[in-house]
């Protein structure tokens, strides 16, 4: 049965593979101390209607406004799930060509800042809350859009742990091949 079932989404959905790049903008205090920095990253999706399931990986550096050469590198995982709406058709066919995407993901975030020869490392929950404009032709699907990214810490301050959050803003474009 189960041999049935996978071969029925393989036929019905489509995986991809793709690629993105863009600009991120530090938010929630860090704007203060640090600039905006390029934003790489890469994706495995699998696609199933207006539903879609994404594997991401997304690398940025933030370096600091001051002259010393202080950076903060960020490494970001994440499984998500997006949800495709407000879809427009192609002129000469059913089928949708272009619309928007909400999206939500969790993951990992590996963390590093450096100093010259000093170096730390942590890692941090994070999540992701996006929202797309996608665009399809053949089998490549391409797409703009805004994500903000959110990683939490927990530290102790004196009997109870208090949870911080930091925000990142992200516009991105993406290029992808739908299989």
């Amino acid at each position: 049965m189960l041999p049935f079932l996978l071969a029925s989404l393989l036929v019905t959905g489509g995986f991809e593979a793709g690629g993105r790049v863009g600009v991120v903008f530090p938010a929630s205090g860090l704007e203060r101390t640090y600039d905006a920095a390029a934003v790489f990253g890469a994706s495995l999706g699998y696609e199933l209607g207006l539903n879609r399931l994404t594997l991401d990986y997304g690398y940025f550096g933030l370096k600091a406004k001051q002259a010393s050469p202080y950076q903060l590198n960020v490494q970001n995982l994440s499984l998500g799930y997006c949800r495709e709406f407000i879809l427009g058709h192609a002129a000469s066919g059913p089928a949708s060509n272009w619309g928007f995407e909400a999206s939500a993901s969790a993951g990992l975030g590996l963390l590093s800042r450096a100093l010259g020869s000093a170096r730390e490392t942590g890692k941090a929950p994070s999540g992701i809350i996006g929202l797309d404009f996608f665009q399809r032709q053949g089998h490549s699907r391409r797409s703009l859009g805004l994500d903000n990214f959110v990683f939490s810490e927990s530290r102790p301050a004196g009997s109870a742990r208090t949870v911080s959050l930091t925000y990142l803003i992200a516009l991105k474009g993406g290029v992808a091949y739908v299989f």
